[in-house]
């Protein structure tokens, strides 16, 4: 089974973690990868994050892995 409840479960099966601040209207990608590689890999979601900028509380937003560009159309085709 899939855990993609722990930051570590994210960063193995692909996905992203954003976090955006409403009074700066601004998104920001957090890097899984380091977070995962200093020990916070077994923190569970959510976890509270804080704007950068002002400081204010942050949510979150969990992004599936993006497909691989490919040349085929988008839709099935009948034979015949």
């Amino acid at each position: 089974m899939i855990d993609l409840g722990t930051l570590a479960g994210l960063h193995e099966h692909g996905h992203q973690l954003h976090a955006y601040c409403a009074p700066c209207g601004r998104w920001s990608m957090l890097d899984l990868q380091t977070m995962v590689r200093i020990g916070q890999g077994s923190r569970r979601l959510p976890i509270r994050v804080r704007c950068a900028t002002c400081g204010s509380p942050g949510e979150l937003q969990v992004r599936p892995p993006m497909p691989l560009w490919t040349n085929a159309r988008g839709w099935i085709a009948a034979k015949g």
